[in-house]
């Protein structure tokens, strides 16, 4: 006697072949022909993403925060910033002093680092600035006003002034396009930990990368924290790379982004599918933060005495060899690990000048317009003020 076969069974049978049948196609590999682009590595297969978190408040009400782009100041600092640098392991080669014939570099890639910034990191600014020396630091500029004055042009053109590298794309992210990135992404991440930190929800991965006061290496502490974070999520999602749900994911995220990048979907797809050619294991992946120390300074552009970093010249010249320019041989401070470093002489000097408090306050780099006194207390502890201003 035959065993009649229950109709929920061909049912069940169904959504099961069914699943199988998308998962392979949104998972598996998808054929996708090059699309030539207008980003174009450096001759050593390199190429520059400069990554920012900006502190743009909210203007008016906010409405399904996190879940959709609310109206923000159009003028913020950039209180993250972090050079993704990629290496292809192209054919990587170098000219000699005086000879015109090419020899090969000292390692091949692929590589990827990620260097973090210090928000308060003293530098020269491009039209901005004029310090009679790399040490005339009263007469530089914290780098994260350089994005409330001049956006992510003014900062790329700082950064290349600082490091001699180009930058070749930009991508930033506010608050709402965080927290919008980081919940599509949640599937596909699960929880991160980083350090015996345990990240599964997107304000608390948002308090994370923002969070500065109460560390012990203040501002370091979050640079690390932020290349950190940025290495966890690469981690999980590289397995999505060159798949069909990758390719939707890229494209979404982007759409999120907005005018905040000038990275094309199909400039995106260059990067991943050139990484993924030559091999790219995430983990291989370097992070480190430019050495620098904590004082402070008053400022000839304010009149006011802030709370700045001195660039430590000679660790950070070792640190762009080693992490932004692949010369893998030069033993560079990653600052990740808290390691020491030798303090320069200038260091040490008086940066500190008396400040006149009837004296006329300049403008600071951000519009008080509309403003309540909270806010704008808010704003000046932000900016690392040693004293009030009314």
């Amino acid at each position: 006697m035959s065993r009649r076969v229950s109709p929920a069974w061909f049912v069940v049978a169904a959504i099961v072949v069914f699943i199988a049948v998308v998962a392979f196609y949104l998972l598996g590999p998808r054929p996708r022909r090059a699309v030539p682009t207008t980003l174009q590595p450096t001759p050593t297969g390199s190429v520059n993403i400069l990554i920012i978190g900006k502190d743009a408040r909210a203007v008016g009400p906010v409405l399904n925060e996190g879940r959709q782009r609310n109206k923000r100041e159009e003028q913020s600092h950039s209180d993250i910033i972090v050079i993704c640098h990629i290496n292809f392991g192209g054919d990587m080669t170098e000219s000699r002093s005086g000879d015109s014939d090419r020899v090969p570099s000292r390692l091949a890639g692929p590589y990827v680092s990620l260097v973090a910034v210090p928000r308060d990191l003293l530098v020269e600014v491009p039209g901005i600035t004029a310090a009679a020396s790399n040490t005339d630091f009263t007469h530089m500029e914290k780098i994260t006003h350089t994005y409330a004055i001049g956006g992510d042009k003014l900062l790329r053109k700082t950064i290349t002034n600082l490091l001699g590298i180009p930058i070749h794309r930009s991508i930033a992210f506010d608050f709402d396009t965080f927290r919008m990135v980081f919940d599509i992404l949640r599937p596909f991440i699960g929880v991160l930990r980083i350090g015996d930190v345990n990240l599964t929800e997107r304000d608390q991965a948002l308090m994370f990368a923002r969070k500065r006061y109460g560390l012990k290496f203040d501002d370091a502490d979050r640079c690390r924290n932020a290349v950190s974070l940025i290495r966890a999520v690469m981690a999980r999602t590289w397995r999505l790379g060159g798949t069909r749900l990758g390719d939707m994911l890229i494209g979404r995220l982007l759409a999120i982004v907005g005018e905040d990048t000038d990275l094309t979907t199909d400039e995106a797809h260059q990067v991943i599918d050139g990484l993924r050619r030559a091999g790219f294991n995430p983990v291989r992946t370097e992070t480190a933060v430019l050495v620098s120390e904590g004082v402070d300074v008053t400022l000839t552009r304010y009149n006011q005495t802030l709370s700045c970093y001195l660039p430590i010249y000679r660790e950070i010249e070792k640190q762009v060899d080693r992490y932004l320019l692949d010369k893998k041989d030069v033993q560079a401070l990653d600052f990740m690990s808290q390691e020491p470093f030798r303090v320069p002489y200038y260091v040490d000097s008086n940066y500190v000048t008396t400040v006149d408090s009837t004296d006329t306050v300049a403008p600071l780099p951000f519009d008080t317009t509309g403003m309540d006194s909270t806010l704008k207390s808010t704003r000046l502890k932000e900016l690392g003020l040693t004293r009030k201003i009314e």
